[in-house]
């Protein structure tokens, strides 16, 4: 069974946490983000490409850049030989930004880092209006303590600084009295990469990802069960009438080779510079596949028209882009107001 997949899995499938000792079987956390990892880079690889093209790019405003928009069926692979391979409906969106924190309708490769890999949950119900909570039950602090210059490798990607957590996301829709609020369970993971050749051979890839993958929780029938604390944070967060549904994700910001050479000699390498250039292209690509559950039919969850998955992966875009722009003028503000203080 795929770790990235719509289907939820279950608690004893978490990696091991000090609160959650889990058993022998139990994975421990490097093992679990490096299986999801080396699930994770080809679907980013694959995706666009296999799913079906929209006719037209989408704009986002108040993004510049316009949204390239594709979906389509992902097959599984069978559980067992001679068993029907399952099909899940994915959604998928790509949009080139210039790399820019002065420009109109632009975002930063900082300003990305900053929005979206760091308190990726928490900042999504900043810019989301349907996000109406977020819960963190967990969080992984092991990473911090692993070796920077040990990395975990794929293929040709080394990658560093993760961030890993599981959260209770409740997204509330109007009107309310006739569409009930949905849960999400999701373990979160983020992490930079960058190209394991030589910076000499070429400029070398490097960016972030983000993925998202659901769980669930039933209530736990054994007294004493480690759940039980878990159940019960959920249930207090959960408002009434929710009904628990179900999403995946992979998503990923690469910086592309820039057409000229950069400005004062900035490494397209370097992720902590404030100094960008128009002529440096960040590419941001999502994919999901996801169940509201409930009785909104699939076919409407699918629908661009109706407002479905489709249209909400595009519209994100100029959310995102609109709270950068927004954030970015109170940090000018606030300089210019420090500066006539002192």
């Amino acid at each position: 069974m795929p770790l990235i997949q719509l289907e939820p899995h279950l608690f004893t499938s978490l990696p091991r946490h000090p609160d959650l000792p889990g058993d022998a079987n139990t994975p421990d956390l490097r093992g679990f983000i490096h299986a999801t990892l080396l699930e994770a880079q080809p679907l980013l690889n694959h995706f666009p490409s296999t799913l079906k093209p929209d006719c037209k790019l989408r704009p986002s405003p108040p993004s510049k850049a316009k949204v390239k928009l594709s979906r389509g069926w992902r097959t599984l692979q069978a559980p067992q030989h001679g068993s029907t391979p399952k099909k899940e409906f994915w959604v998928c969106r790509q949009s080139d930004h210039e790399d820019s924190d002065r420009l109109a309708g632009t975002v930063s490769i900082w300003e990305f880092h900053d929005g979206l890999r760091y308190n990726h949950a928490e900042h999504e119900m900043d810019y989301t209006p349907s996000v109406t909570s977020v819960n963190q039950l967990l969080k992984w602090n092991e990473p911090r303590q692993w070796d920077s210059n040990a990395p975990i490798t794929v293929g040709n990607l080394n990658y560093r600084h993760f961030e890993v957590e599981l959260n209770l996301i409740v997204h509330t829709f109007h009107p309310q009295a006739l569409i009930r609020p949905r849960a999400f369970i999701s373990w979160t993971m983020s992490a930079t990469y960058s190209s394991s050749h030589p910076a000499s051979q070429s400029d070398p890839v490097s960016g972030f990802i983000t993925v998202q993958i659901p769980f669930y929780l039933t209530k736990p029938i054994i007294p004493g069960s480690q759940y039980e604390g878990l159940y019960a944070q959920i249930m207090d967060a959960v408002p009434k009438r929710a009904v628990f549904a179900y999403y995946a994700s992979v998503e990923r910001v690469e910086l592309l080779p820039p057409a000229t050479p950069l400005v004062s000699g900035v490494s397209s390498a370097d992720l902590n510079t404030t100094t960008t250039s128009p002529e440096r292209y960040l590419r941001w690509t999502m994919a999901t596949t996801s169940e509201a559950g409930g009785g909104i039919p699939k076919w409407v969850q699918r629908n661009w028209t109706l407002g479905g998955v489709p249209r909400a992966v595009v519209a994100d875009v100029g959310l995102f882009i609109g709270w950068t722009i927004k954030r970015r003028e109170e940090r000018r503000l606030e300089r210019d107001s420090q500066m006539v203080e002192g």
